[in-house]
This record gives C-alpha cells, sequence and structure tokens, in this order.
C-alpha cells in the first residue's frame, strides 16, 4: 500500500508540472509569441498617452515611461524558428520524466521508510552532538523555565535567539541578564541594539535610554555611539548626527567591522533628507510595526506626488530611489530611477549622482 500511495504521488506531481507545458505548447502553435509581445507594448503606450490626457501622470513620467517600452519593444525578437517550441517543450517533458527515474533507484538505495520518528526527548539529549541549533535553543529554554536565575543560560541564549533572529526574544534574554546582575555597558548596548531590531531600526524611547546608559558606563562604546547618532538622524537632526558619525568614524580602528556601515550612513545624510517632525516621530514610537510601515509607505508616496509636481529636486529623487530599496520596492526604485535620470539628462552632475546610488543600491 505505501508502494502504490508513494506511485500516485509521483504521477500526480509529473502531471501537474507536464500540464502546464503541454498547455503552453499548444497555445504557442496557434499563437506567434513575438506578434503578441508587441501588441502589448503598443497597448501599453496606447494607455500611457490616455494617463498622460487626463492627467493621471506627469510628462516626464510618461517620457520615461515611453522610453522605457519602447525600448523593450524593439528588443522583441523575431518570430522564432518552427520547432523551437516543441524542442523546449520536449526539453522540458524529458527533465521532469528523469526526475522519478533518478530519485527512484537513489531511494532505494539510501531511503529507509521503517525509520521511526525522532522523539523530541532525544532530539534535545542529542543535541550538542548533532548540531540541531534549533534543539539546542530549546534545551536551554527547557532549563531555563525551572531555573530562570541562572544568569549563564541566559548568557548562552541571548546570542542564540540573536542568531535566529528572534529580536524580542534577544531582547528579552538581555533584560533577564540585567535583572540578574550589575549592568555593564556591553549587555546594555546589546539589549537596545535588539529593541531598535524588534521595532524595524527605529530607535526607540526604550532603546535610547539602554544606549544612554551604556555610554555613561562606557563613553567610546562604539555599538552605543552608532545608535545614538542613529536616532539623531531618525529624529531629523542631520547635522548632529553627522558630527556624532564623524567623530565615531575618527576614532574607529582602521579594520573596524563598523566602519563600512558608518559610511553608508554619513553618505544618506549628505542627500539632506527632509526631516520629520516631533509629533511624527512620536506617533511612530506608539504605532504597531504594520502600522509603522503604512504609515513610511505613504510618507514615501507623498514624496513621489511632490517629485511629480516639482521635477526639478535632484536630492528628492535620491531620497525616493533609497526609500524604495528600503522597502524593497524594486520595481518603483527602478521606475524613480529611470524618471529622475529622464528629468536631468541634461546635467552631467545629477546624473552622476543618480548612476552612483542605482549602483550603490544595485538598481538596475
Amino acid at each position: 500500500m505505501t508502494w502504490l500511495i508513494l506511485i500516485a504521488m509521483t504521477v500526480a506531481v509529473l502531471l501537474l508540472l507536464l500540464w502546464p507545458v503541454v498547455k503552453s505548447r499548444r497555445l504557442a502553435e496557434g499563437l506567434d509569441r513575438s506578434a503578441y509581445d508587441r501588441a502589448i507594448f503598443r497597448d501599453q503606450l496606447a494607455e500611457l498617452d490616455r494617463d498622460l490626457a487626463r492627467g493621471a501622470i506627469g510628462r516626464a513620467e510618461a517620457d520615461a515611461a515611453r522610453n522605457e517600452i519602447a525600448r523593450r519593444l524593439i528588443g522583441v525578437p523575431a518570430d522564432r524558428p518552427p520547432g523551437a517550441v516543441a524542442a523546449s517543450s520536449q526539453a522540458a517533458i524529458l527533465a521532469a520524466l528523469l526526475i522519478p527515474l533518478v530519485a527512484v533507484p537513489l531511494y532505494l538505495r539510501e531511503g529507509r521508510p521503517s525509520l521511526p520518528g525522532l522523539p523530541l526527548a532525544a532530539r534535545l539529549a542529542n543535541a550538542e552532538a548533532t548540531g540541531d541549533f534549533d534543539a539546542l535553543i530549546a534545551k536551554v529554554e527547557r532549563h531555563l523555565d525551572q531555573r530562570p536565575d541562572d544568569v549563564e543560560g541566559w548568557r548562552v541564549l541571548a546570542p542564540a535567539y540573536r542568531r535566529a533572529e528572534r529580536w524580542g526574544d534577544a531582547a528579552e534574554a538581555y533584560a533577564n541578564i540585567l535583572k540578574l546582575q550589575p549592568p555593564d555597558a556591553a549587555t546594555l548596548a546589546d539589549y537596545a541594539e535588539m529593541l531598535v531590531f524588534a521595532n524595524q531600526g527605529l530607535v526607540s524611547a526604550d532603546a535610547g535610554r539602554g544606549f544612554e546608559a551604556a555610554l555613561r558606563l562606557d563613553p567610546k562604546l562604539a555599538k552605543a555611539r552608532f545608535f545614538e547618532a542613529l536616532a539623531l538622524k531618525q529624529e531629523g537632526k542631520a547635522a548632529a548626527a553627522r558630527a556624532a558619525y564623524e567623530a565615531l568614524l575618527a576614532d574607529a580602528p582602521a579594520d573596524a567591522g563598523y566602519r563600512t556601515a558608518v559610511e553608508a550612513e554619513l553618505r544618506e545624510l549628505n542627500t539632506r533628507p527632509p526631516a520629520l517632525s516631533e509629533d511624527t516621530i512620536a506617533a511612530a514610537r506608539d504605532m504597531s510595526a504594520s502600522d509603522r510601515q503604512a504609515m513610511i509607505r505613504n510618507m514615501v508616496d507623498g514624496l513621489e506626488q511632490k517629485l511629480k509636481a516639482d521635477g526639478d529636486d535632484l536630492e528628492g529623487w535620491l531620497k525616493l530611489m533609497r526609500a524604495r530599496s528600503v522597502l524593497n520596492d524594486a520595481n518603483k526604485a527602478s521606475a524613480a530611477y529611470i524618471t529622475a535620470k529622464a528629468q536631468f539628462k541634461d546635467k552631467p552632475e545629477a546624473l552622476a549622482q543618480l548612476d552612483g546610488l542605482a549602483r550603490e543600491l544595485k538598481i538596475p
């Protein structure tokens, strides 16, 4: 019965894999793909003209989009020769059929269907030997459930949470360390840093107090100085943030790993982004992660609308490109880059800044 089930599952998967290939082959036999692509691009150009006529987009943005569509239209290949579709379909079918032909002999040789599942207790007992990271965390958690006052256990668990990117849990673990022993600068900074990570990069009031406490114990602690400067930048105090980063960079050893991050922050400050108001900062600190993300997107969309009305603001375009990249809006970042290049096509210095930022952000 087990083998019948496995065979049935294999056949079902193969059918699911092969059906789109067979379907596309049938469609391709009656459709010229290159002609289809050209028709789509022409429809996009017509739609662009309609948007421009009703004022939905600006002239500069429309020109940039038209250039991009035209570039893609020119790049559409000529009609594929007869048999090209069939050859690609046959290759896909052959590849799908090879999967079971390779997998079945391999499973017959190495597979062990009678092997029982490994109980959690056994995983925990062998966690060190097997290198099972999740089991190691679970083992320490169980230990701390029974002995919550074991500071060494929290010292093991905090960096483990950090490695697993469980920022909130890591912050709580560092907080427990601070409760169980006299505070030291490094632990205070680690605790505050995890609060920042859990808060999507925003230096909250609690995190700020943690960094301040760390700097009272060690005024030269690089991590605390970095985030103190970041808090100044987020509050719109660009000059103070720049001075703090420059001072940190001056004190940093030549091989310090954080030099790259400091230099990146200084480059971003040089674009002189608009400052956030105190009310905006205060509101952001009290928001949930999803609400804060929505607020940020609304602010970036507002900047984009301003640039549509006044396209000569180079710093605004640089700010928009960076913001779209941070929000992982790759297509919108690319669109902003293309539109900005069209806007400043006669200004070589502006184009150089746009191209440099695009390379830094890996915008196509």
